[in-house]
């Protein structure tokens, strides 16, 4: 039996009887009926009865006609190849035949204008500052008595006498500071480095091969100390979970003995001595060995001093020696760091103390592999992103402080209350 069928209202059409109300719901045929509110119903949920629609809503007139039809048309009357010449037509526009104001001179007759002549005289008399020039106008040779950068003073109202006064927005006293860079040796980094030749889209193989090692150890490195932490990380795990394994025996082995009956704190009551009192020459005998031992003391760091003194000289030399060395090692390293950085462009080493709270986003790896090189221009795939690239320059040599996207925000929770302030007369 289909859905149709179990739906539908009984009916027996065998029997001919049709006696009664009863008999009438049984042998009465509502199927074609049925059906069709089915129909009206699917049409509604499709959009509206369609014998209620306009014949607007229903047909469309074709004024375009199909293309097809005119592409076989056009392939079958081809036109000649002079009308095709014809029929284009240059996006550059002509060269207008018109006169321009450049082929009229002076010698020749004056254009009619929509004004007279003398009006004309005057107008040009008042725009190039003749004698009809009007008083109010501002000359640019004397200073302006408006300046539109200054504090402008508010006019208080007398009804909001109560509300505080809104302080002016200042600019901070580092505004004027030349920024400082974030590089450790505090040199200045140059806004654009220069590139690398390795990272050329055609580079030069041992330059592109200097590049891959050098970012490859950098990569090995880096793997190392995660491996390195993530091992010492496990080592203190095992050892917090067995000094706690431990306690927990220590303290269950405690509990069954006080249990028993037997206890540490017993034995140590038991065990401990009553403390006697000392007899005179007891005491004079400590105070005697504590005398010593100061003298002793004393008698030592006063050699020590002596001896200090006297290789005061060499120290002095040595400590000139090892700052001689110092000094000609920071050279040597600053002038290597200004080489590679002016020469390579190489990535420079920040410092800890930075300009904000978050730290500074790493430079993205600029390596090509073997299997990404081509050797077309048209192949080339842009890498990068020269805004991300330039916001880190800007963080870098200290122009702005570091940031971080927040993607969802917190909203600032406002609360709207009404001071007690008001309640506080004051008589004049």
């Amino acid at each position: 039996m289909t859905d149709a069928e179990a739906t539908a209202a009984p009916a027996q059409y065998k029997q001919p009887s049709r006696k009664g109300k009863k008999a009438w719901r049984k042998n009465v045929d509502v199927t074609q009926i049925s059906s069709g509110l089915d129909e009206v119903r699917d049409q509604i949920i499709q959009g509206g009865v369609i014998a209620e629609k306009p014949s607007d809503e229903l047909f469309a007139v074709d004024t375009t006609g199909d293309a097809a039809i005119q592409k076989a048309y056009n392939k079958r009357h081809k036109p000649l190849k002079v009308d095709e010449i014809l029929s284009k037509r240059s996006a550059i526009p002509a060269v207008s035949s018109k006169k321009r104001l450049a082929d009229f001179t002076e010698d020749k007759k004056w254009k009619k204008s929509k004004i007279s002549r003398k009006d004309y005289d005057r107008l040009r008399s008042i725009a190039y500052g003749g004698d009809q020039v009007q008083k109010d106008v501002v000359e640019t040779g004397e200073a302006p008595d408006y300046d539109p950068w200054a504090v402008q003073e508010v006019k208080e109202d007398p009804r909001f006498s109560f509300l505080d006064e809104k302080k002016p927005k200042r600019e901070p006293a580092t505004l004027k500071q030349a920024p400082v860079s974030l590089a450790k040796s505090g040199k200045a980094i140059p806004a654009v480095r220069k590139p690398e030749g390795g990272k050329s889209y055609n580079p030069n193989f041992n330059d592109w091969q200097e590049l891959i090692a050098r970012e490859g150890d950098k990569a090995v490195e880096a793997e190392k100390q995660r491996l390195k932490e993530a091992q010492e990380e496990a080592e203190r795990m095992e050892r917090a979970m067995a000094s706690s394994d431990s306690e927990s025996d220590a303290n269950e082995g405690a509990w069954e003995s006080e249990w028993e009956g037997f206890s540490d704190d017993e034995d140590k009551t038991v065990k401990q001595k009553r403390p006697e009192r000392k007899t005179p020459a007891q005491r004079n005998k400590f105070k005697r060995r504590k005398e010593a031992e100061g003298k002793a003391k004393q008698e030592a760091h006063l050699k020590a001093k002596e001896k200090q003194l006297q290789r005061i000289k060499e120290l002095q030399k040595s400590v000139e020696e090892k700052e001689k060395a110092r000094e000609a090692l920071r050279n040597m390293t600053l002038v290597e760091n200004n080489d590679s950085s002016s020469e390579e462009g190489g990535d420079e080493e920040l410092r800890k103390k930075r300009f904000g709270k978050h730290p500074v986003p790493e430079a993205p790896l600029e390596v090509v592999l073997p299997d990404e090189l081509k050797d077309s221009l048209r192949l080339l795939k842009p890498e990068g992103n020269l805004l991300k690239d330039r916001f880190r320059s800007m963080m870098v040599r200290g122009r702005i402080e570091t940031r971080k996207q927040i993607p969802y925000a917190k909203k600032k929770q406002v609360t709207v209350t009404e001071k007690w302030s008001y309640k506080d007369w004051k008589l004049q």
